[in-house]
């Protein structure tokens, strides 16, 4: 198969949405916690988070998609400034697929799935209770992508909490241990599977 955007444009807008989300392969998938200034929970399934900075201060970031129809998300980061990065496994998958169904304003996804709020000292925002991954952020800052209306989102990380057996002593975190998921497009879950560390590369 040999297409070009010709082609690729040419294609029926579902088939074409599941081709381009599926091209690039699985990667990470997390819910999004926030809180309302009314108060009401919201969580969401977002698939593009990149790490940016390990150094000071550790950055983390993800996009969000056009601000055409409402974006609790959005809002509550931007009126709040904290939210919660929470991982996926299998023993909750279909509750956290179900959070990225289109609920009115002003429902929570938490009730609405069943999955379990919780939050820590410091952090405004709810994490899940159900992931094994719990990772704190504040606001840092947004840039526009232009021509398409997307935003790419940065969060400064505040406070992390996982198991202590899933982190090795060099610091790498054991995602085979603790079945984190991934996603293909939308919908096509996929469960971490054998890891094969390499050496750093040097010339």
């Amino acid at each position: 198969m040999h297409l070009k955007l010709e082609d690729i444009l040419a294609q029926e807008s579902m088939y074409r949405r599941h081709f381009m989300n599926t091209l690039p392969g699985p990667r990470g998938v997390h819910m999004v916690g926030t809180k309302g200034h009314r108060g009401v929970e919201n969580i969401g399934v977002f698939s593009s988070f990149v790490h940016i900075s390990a150094s000071s201060p550790p950055l983390l970031g993800f996009i969000m998609r056009p601000l055409t129809v409402p974006r609790d998300t959005y809002h509550n980061i931007k009126a709040n400034k904290w939210f919660t990065i929470n991982t996926l496994h299998p023993d909750f998958l279909e509750q956290a697929h179900q959070t990225s169904a289109n609920y009115p304003t002003g429902t929570s996804e938490f009730s609405a799935t069943g999955l379990t709020p919780e939050y820590s000292e410091d952090c405004k925002a709810p994490y899940v209770a159900e992931s094994k991954i719990r990772i704190g952020l504040t606001f840092e800052e947004e840039h526009k992508i232009s021509g398409i209306e997307t935003f790419f989102i940065v969060g400064r990380v505040r406070e992390i909490f996982l198991p202590d057996a899933a982190v090795a002593p060099t610091g790498h975190v054991d995602h085979e241990l603790l079945e984190t998921m991934s996603v293909a497009g939308l919908d096509n879950y996929h469960q971490v599977g054998k890891g094969r560390r390499m050496p750093y590369a040097r010339p």
